[in-house]
């Protein structure tokens, strides 16, 4: 007796927390979507009544949708696997085994995305190519590109120099390579869903979703370090998910304790910021698995493949980059945030700043010149660019402390001037109405602006393929059409993890066994707010991994082990 009232409870309290979050979710969306955004984009602070019945309805609306997620969307997810195709399916896919059907998926994804090759052949040149390829071609000399991607360039363009004579064959080889690897990672990490019973038939639309997106076609022949980040990332987020679900089984596999630090190292090598991901992923697990830290004698040769891609890195980033000449990157590529604060602090609050504050102002961003109408040298509330051109790297290496202190005094005494520069600087990350660098790279700069003279050079002159692809591109009817937006616009991410975080806080051992599974889009989503803007380049890899989300969201799938 007292277990089914226990039961009942359980049942009422989870009824009840549906409801909160139900409630809650759409409150935050509606304030977000109709009144913060919009004040926020307008860069106009003041609000009028008129707000209020769009907030309302929006309000309203989003509560029918959301009583739909959290009881509807549960339930249907509890029958899909009883339904009579997903047991067919299930029962053909048992005959034709995991190894075949893995390398069918593979090819078909792979094959998915041969048509934007020939026409974008050699690749899509976006404009990180240019200064690239002036150093692959030249001298290797600084890690503001990752330099392992840059040397990959220049490997593949004077191999197809020599062996074909066109720097563009080379590139088109590259290509290849990308689309092979990224393939690959999309193809894993279905296959993981599959194996942690997630239902066929979603399993199915990830598969397809994944090979017939055409912004994974397009990004996949992009010349720019995302893309093999991303495929790297994507597999570390696999090998980190199985970690997390079950370690014990993950380390007696000893495949995967040199597998691990490999793609690790490269998604680390791959993109400046992936080291960050990587130990904010193993130091948050750590933080939430802290009471089984007894248990960590069984895992010693799992934590030395955890922590050999940090030492690595460090040799990587240290001894082999001083041997060979290079040099870090420059600390404002990682600042973005705070010089934009101070930077609105002193376009719009010049009149308050005291001389000592002007002076200091002045030490660390170009002397205040970016307050002129300069030409890129204005300061954008949506671009961190311009602000960054103008920052002293070397003035903040020589004392990083002073900076931060004069930085948070400067935050007391204009702190709605920061949180007005945080919430525009990452406007497109959270309100779904702006899009305006919400575009996939599909550049075709003149071929003189290149080291040496690039063209794409199509190999299908399809002119119906190239308008398609120069359309989904750069047109803003994905963006602006109800349910399809939600694939294009950055700014459906945090809800994505906030949604998906609300339907999995009911399973037991959240914190212990269900919010380690939402680390590496946790991680991936803090490295888009930190970035000088709301590109959907920056949130792509966030897209590729929210799949990811369905295992800790499947109210039959059991995590921990």
């Amino acid at each position: 007796m007292k277990d089914k009232v226990r039961q009942t409870g359980k049942v009422i309290f989870a009824e009840r927390t549906r409801i909160i979050f139900a409630v809650f979710l759409a409150l935050f969306y509606s304030a977000a979507y109709t009144v913060i955004g919009p004040v926020t984009a307008a860069q106009d602070i003041s609000l009028s009544r008129s707000r209020f019945v769009p907030f309302a309805v929006c309000f309203i609306m989003c509560l029918a949708v959301n009583a739909f997620v959290f009881f509807g969307v549960p339930k249907m997810y509890l029958r899909m696997e009883n339904w009579r195709i997903s047991r067919c399916i299930n029962r053909y896919l048992e005959k034709v085994g995991d190894r075949r059907l893995f390398l069918f998926v593979w090819i078909f994804t792979f094959v998915s995305w041969i048509p934007a090759y020939l026409i974008l052949y050699p690749g899509v040149l976006s404009y990180d190519m240019i200064s690239q390829v002036s150093s692959a071609l030249g001298e290797i000399s600084n890690n503001h590109h990752p330099i392992l991607h840059t040397w990959l360039i220049r490997f593949f363009m004077k191999t197809g120099d020599s062996l074909f004579s066109g720097y563009e064959s080379g590139i088109g080889l590259l290509s290849l390579l990308q689309m092979v690897t990224l393939s690959y990672a999309l193809t894993r990490l279905v296959f993981l869903l599959k194996k942690k019973k997630i239902p066929i038939l979603i399993v199915i639309f990830t598969a397809l979703l994944s090979a017939l997106w055409f912004m994974n076609a397009c990004l996949s022949v992009t010349m720019i370090k995302d893309t093999l980040h991303a495929a790297f990332l994507v597999l570390f987020a696999c090998h980190f998910t199985e970690i997390v679900t079950n370690p014990s089984e993950y380390s007696r596999q000893k495949r995967n304790l040199f597998i691990l630090p490999v793609i690790s190292f490269l998604m680390c090598a791959f993109r400046n910021n992936g080291i960050h991901i990587y130990i904010f992923c193993f130091a948050a697990l750590f933080l939430l698995r802290i009471t089984q830290i007894k248990k960590a004698k069984a895992y010693i040769a799992l934590i030395a493949a955890i922590l050999l891609p940090v030492v690595l890195y460090k040799i990587y980033t240290g001894p082999v980059f001083e041997a060979l000449g290079i040099a870090p990157g420059q600390v404002r590529e990682a600042l973005s945030v705070p010089i934009q604060q101070l930077q609105r602090v002193a376009v719009g609050r010049a009149d308050e700043l005291t001389g000592e504050q002007t002076e200091r102002m002045g030490y660390y961003i170009d002397n205040l010149e970016w307050m002129e109408p300069f030409p890129g040298r204005m300061y954008d509330p949506f671009f961190a660019d311009p602000a960054k051109s103008c920052f002293y790297s070397d003035h903040y290496n020589d004392d990083p402390a002073a900076f931060w202190k004069f930085y948070l005094q400067t935050g007391v005494q204009f702190s709605k001037e920061y949180v007005a520069a945080f919430l525009s600087n990452t406007l497109g990350y959270w309100y779904p109405g702006y899009y305006e660098y919400s575009y996939v790279m599909y550049e075709n700069y003149p071929p003189e602006m290149f080291a040496e003279p690039l063209e794409r050079k199509s190999i299908w002159n399809s002119q119906i393929l190239k308008g398609y692809y120069e359309s989904v591109c750069s047109s803003d009817f994905w963006r602006k059409t109800p349910v399809l937006r939600l694939f294009f616009v950055p700014g459906f991410t945090l809800w994505f993890l906030l949604y998906g975080l609300a339907l999995s806080w009911r399973k037991r051992g959240f914190f212990r066994e269900v919010l380690p599974l939402f680390l590496p889009l946790i991680a991936q989503y803090g490295i888009m707010i930190l970035s000088p803007m709301s590109s959907f380049r920056y949130s792509w890899p966030f897209y590729l991994l929210l799949p990811l989300a369905l295992i800790g969201i499947c109210p039959k799938n059991r995590v921990g082990g």
